[in-house]
């Protein structure tokens, strides 16, 4: 078999109490070995978790009580490794990536049901595509939905005014991209992902809203974005980021894509779509059936066209 088509990392450190579920909704995108998954470990002292019982890889992956440095079970690959935060362990799982598309899932969210096949579609509908920007599913501890959030349409002037608030999961993009702008800054610990985004955009980079949700955000205690107890530095850290590009994530211009999310009918998408699944266990979203149609003669038989 040749490399595969995605390739999603999985940063862990500490208690993981919601592993499986992470893993388990990857292996439901039902891509098979065209999404290869490498945890990356920071607990180098620690024993490996058993995730419980899924299907396939899963199942036998909760069988390894010791990994030393790294094991191999289907199309998950399982490192463990010292890291100095998330950013260090995503970009050394980045390092390691086989597949052509990229992203990256934290060991407390979900992958949304049917996700990569609309990520595909997509891709396959467009001659030449590097960055997509899905939506947002907000879920509880249970995995029942709270609210969502989808963003503004992007117009290209925002890049020149604003940091790109894209939630990291959400994203994928090209391998080539990644290797040619770069990753991670590992000095911040919050807002990475919107200091790529923004870098990124100042570069020149565009990405293309997939009008979709796609990633499912767990709100409990133990996250850190969602925690109260670290709000001011996660503030500052972003204040830090402005200066940085020369952008803004508060304040006026932030206030204009508000408008624009009322203009251009995401804000009444946003609460018809939060009302219509509020209370929704992720599993009950349900995925309308999808169809690729595209120009490429050279596909899978998961509907993998590529270059």
């Amino acid at each position: 078999m040749g490399n595969p088509f995605f390739s999603c990392v999985i940063p862990v450190k500490g208690e993981r109490p919601f592993f499986k579920d992470a893993l388990a909704s990857l292996e439901a995108q039902g891509l098979g070995e065209e999404l290869e998954v490498i945890v990356q470990d920071g607990d180098v002292d620690s024993l490996v978790e058993r995730v419980g019982t899924c299907r396939g890889g899963v199942e036998e992956l909760s069988r390894v009580e010791r990994v030393d440095r790294v094991e191999e079970v289907g199309n998950v690959r399982w490192f463990r490794e010292k890291d100095v935060g998330q950013s260090d362990a995503l970009n050394k799982g980045f390092a390691k990536a086989k597949g052509e598309w990229l992203f990256w899932l934290n060991a407390d969210d979900v992958l949304l049901p049917g996700a990569l096949k609309k990520v595909l579609d997509r891709i396959n509908k467009i001659d030449r595509i590097d960055w997509i920007a899905g939506d947002t599913v907000y879920i509880d501890e249970i995995g029942k939905v709270k609210d969502v959030r989808c963003d503004a349409k992007w117009r290209p002037w925002f890049g020149k005014k604003l940091s790109v608030w894209t939630g990291g999961p959400s994203a994928f993009f090209r391998r080539e991209l990644w290797e040619k702008r770069g990753g991670f800054d590992t000095d911040l610990k919050y807002a990475m992902d919107i200091d790529l985004w923004t870098r990124w955009a100042k570069a020149g980079e565009k990405f293309v809203g997939l009008g979709d949700y796609v990633w499912g955000f767990r709100v409990h205690d133990g996250s850190q974005t969602m925690s109260g107890d670290n709000s001011a530095a996660q503030i500052a850290e972003r204040q830090a980021i402005d200066a940085r590009h020369g952008v803004a994530s508060f304040g006026f211009w932030r206030n204009v894509t508000r408008i624009a999310s009322v203009l251009d009918g995401g804000w009444s998408k946003r609460k018809r779509d939060s009302r219509a699944m509020k209370g929704l266990k992720v599993g009950e979203l349900g995925v309308e059936e999808w169809k690729l149609e595209s120009k490429c003669q050279n596909r899978s038989p998961n509907g993998i066209a590529r270059d």
